[in-house]
């Protein structure tokens, strides 16, 4: 796949006078620019196969400095804290709330109206998808690009075991009820089928995957990173609400009747994929795909629970900010618009996600693509997508193509095929649960300051009625009124501003 006709934009946005350009730049070196990038694992953007290609094939060249994702926060921000940072930022994990500081500091470059005159794939989607709401910051400029997907579930994934389901003649749990009485019925009928009726874990979390990722299964269109949902066209916080209370109800009996994990509360994620692989044991749990948890062997005997009320799973917006950054040193802004806008076309998603083809990957006879191993790129998918696509692990700007979805081969990456079609499931009669919410610095840091606290007590709160240290209906109001004194009230002030502006400019 070829592009070639890039090279000739770009070198056309090059003739154009920068008006942001910090540093002088000299006529040679006009086609290579500094660029911070994570890590893909543990290969380097500098030695990627297709990031090397497609510069290549435009007349350009990015002086990568590239570090481990468990330094990439700060490390980045020590750079811009410096005033010794690179004209481009590119997979580097800003969220809004970072953009919303560095823009207006001046830090990083406005981009809205160069997408707009230079960008014409990605402007085409925004406008398809009335997306750009997703990528303005509070003050109304646009601050980096995206990446954009597909829409799915905006919550880690609750599994629940089919086979088991199966094997006891049950159908899938459509109400909490229901959902009980299955869970009910693994830890008592054998539900492995092994004879042992001792050894099955009906329902697990983690440290990582909380148990609270039940909370859209009641009947609320719940956003997980706020804890806020529409109640009664109410904005809700919901760890103080009777649906809140509900759902401690629930998890309560769950614990005291055996059905749930007692490390729920507890133990690390990766000890969950150690139980998962090492036998047939687990009902139900949390995590983003089945396969991370129980192997790519035993994915397929568990299926996403479908939602139980129309409207209410909720969905992510599918747009991610935060992807590329170009800050004031970047001279020629346009040309590196311009060159990452081929992967906001289909043919650009491609070579984005999965490469380049005939060397990373090839379409078989049926219409189908998979992957090329064993070519020099790698051996394994995961060694492939993380040494030669720029889709990496990390947030990338580039839109994942139809092709990627419609076309894989089941016989190359069956566990990719499978999850896809679970995640479609999930996302058939959901919604987005929020408005854009933007947030200035100051209720950025406010937000963080709070949360912390509070979302560790509410944790805890959980946790001790769940094991019988405080009883539910006794502790209920001194728990609530503790929430209003660690900030809640403040919090939901910030939350609700932000909301009514959403709102709003909808």
């Amino acid at each position: 796949m070829k592009l070639k006709k890039l090279t000739a934009l770009v070198l056309a946005s090059m003739m154009i006078a920068s008006t942001a350009t910090a540093v002088p730049v000299s006529a040679a070196e006009d086609n290579e620019y500094s660029v911070f990038a994570i890590l893909n694992g543990e290969y380097d953007l500098a030695d990627n196969l297709t990031m090397q290609t497609t510069l290549e094939e435009a007349g350009l060249k990015f002086d990568f400095t590239s570090v481990m994702g468990a330094d990439l926060a700060e490390k980045r921000n020590l750079l811009l804290a410096s005033g010794d940072y690179p004209e481009i930022f590119m997979k580097s994990g800003f969220s809004m709330t970072d953009l919303n500081k560095y823009g207006s500091q001046g830090l990083f470059l406005p981009l809205e109206d160069l997408i707009r005159e230079h960008a014409p794939n990605l402007t085409k989607v925004l406008d398809e998808r009335d997306a750009w709401k997703y990528l303005t910051s509070a003050d109304g400029h646009v601050y980096s690009l995206p990446e954009i997907g597909r829409q799915d579930g905006a919550v880690t994934t609750y599994w629940i075991n089919k086979r088991w389901m199966d094997n006891l003649g049950l159908e899938e749990p459509k109400n909490l009820d229901e959902l009980y009485n299955v869970l009910k019925a693994f830890k008592e009928q054998d539900a492995n089928g092994n004879g042992d009726t001792d050894d099955e874990i009906p329902f697990t979390a983690t440290d990582v995957v909380k148990p609270d990722l039940l909370l859209p299964y009641f009947d609320i269109n719940y956003d997980y990173g706020t804890k806020l949902a529409v109640i009664d066209d109410q904005l809700t916080y919901v760890p103080t609400s009777d649906v809140f209370k509900s759902y401690i109800e629930f998890l309560t009996k769950l614990y005291q009747e055996g059905i749930m994990d007692k490390n729920s509360f507890t133990q690390k994620h990766e000890q969950q994929g150690a139980i998962g692989q090492a036998g047939d044991v687990l009902g139900s749990f949390f995590d983003a795909g089945a396969f991370l948890t129980v192997g790519r062997d035993n994915d397929d005997d568990y299926i996403a629970l479908t939602p139980f009320t129309k409207g209410t799973y909720p969905l992510g917006t599918a747009i991610t900010p935060g992807t590329l950054v170009l800050t004031d040193a970047c001279h020629n802004p346009e040309t590196i618009i311009s060159f990452f806008d081929q992967f906001y076309s289909e043919e650009g998603g491609i070579e984005a996600i999965m490469g380049i083809e005939g060397k990373t990957w090839q379409k078989t006879d049926d219409d189908k693509w998979e992957w090329i191993l064993g070519n020099g790129y790698g051996d394994d998918v995961g060694t492939v997508r993380s040494s030669s696509t720029i889709q990496g692990a990390a947030n990338h700007p580039s839109i994942w193509p139809n092709y990627w979805y419609d076309n894989m081969s089941p016989e190359v990456d069956p566990d990719e095929v499978y999850l896809n079609e679970q995640r479609a499931k999930m996302a058939t009669d959901g919604k987005v649960p929020l408005p854009v919410m933007n947030y200035s610095e100051e209720d950025g840091l406010t937000i963080a300051t709070l949360t912390a606290d509070i979302n560790s007590y509410i944790d805890q709160y959980v946790a001790q009625v769940a094991t019988g240290d405080l009883t539910l209906d006794d502790s209920w109001d001194e728990y609530v009124g503790t929430l209003e004194s660690m900030g809640v009230g403040q919090l939901m002030d910030i939350y609700q501003a932000a909301y009514d502006a959403g709102i709003s400019a909808e």
